[in-house]
């Protein structure tokens, strides 16, 4: 493959625009790495070293100095913390989008769904030191901790935040406590769910039809055991993972 120079040339202005921008989808970027890793309570270094990098160069990243970096690097960056570069490359050319467009339309219509069923919904709701809840559903003895996933960077952490963060609301209530993660119906998370499935199906024994009918009728009483549903691609519609959780 033949390599791509830069000519000796002096810069046009339209090749200053574009390196200016490049420079300003870099502090993007970096701004939304940070988020990301500030939302899943990692530092800097354990972040990094997901991602295989030093813990300088993840500094520069987040200060805006990465527009030299290859496309590697970021893609690194974005899985090591658990979100998917190209929905930030589509968001860095309209500044008035959120961070995660599609983590927030998850929520919405998770959200959304839980009022069918009489629930009162709280997002991003503080945890203190075990983090913060996507969705707390509150109703009449009863707390439900609703997690939206869009793609796994490390799967062990994941289940251990999450036994994390049941374990403090069961410390702070009286109600049932249990939850639901949401998961994006993507071709790479259905096939890491069907690879582990002994182990999913371990840990999300609460039947995924029964989370189904807890969140859309009032009259459905919340499974004791946490569940595991799909969500749509196009974020529009929730469905139970066939095949994975059975009623027990």
């Amino acid at each position: 493959m033949p390599r791509h120079r830069y000519t000796r040339n002096r810069r046009t202005h339209r090749q200053v625009r574009a390196d200016e921008r490049s420079g300003q989808v870099a502090a993007f970027l970096g701004r939304s790495v940070k988020s990301a890793r500030l939302a899943r309570a990692m530092t800097q270094t354990a972040a990094a070293s997901v991602a295989g990098l030093s813990q300088s160069c993840w500094s520069d990243l987040e200060r805006g100095r990465g527009a030299n970096v290859s496309l590697r690097v970021w893609v690194r960056a974005g899985d090591a913390v658990g979100s998917d570069l190209r929905a930030y490359l589509e968001r860095a050319s309209a500044a008035d989008q959120p961070r995660d467009a599609v983590h927030l339309r998850h929520q919405e219509l998770i959200a959304r769904t839980a009022t069918t069923g009489g629930w009162q919904v709280r997002p991003e709701a503080s945890l203190g030191d075990a983090g913060v809840a996507d969705l707390l559903l509150t109703r009449p003895l009863e707390l439900a901790l609703l997690e939206a996933w869009n793609w796994f960077a490390d799967v062990g952490e994941a289940l251990r935040s999450w036994d994390r963060k049941l374990e403090r609301l069961g410390a702070r209530t009286n109600s049932a406590v249990s939850g639901c993660w949401v998961v994006r119906s993507t071709r790479r998370n259905r096939a890491l769910v069907g690879d582990h499935r002994t182990l999913f199906t371990a840990r999300f024994a609460g039947g995924a039809a029964e989370w189904m009918a807890a969140l859309t009728d009032a009259g459905a009483p919340m499974p004791q055991q946490p569940g595991l549903l799909w969500v749509s691609v196009k974020g529009d519609r929730l469905f139970p993972s066939r095949g994975l959780s059975a009623r027990r």
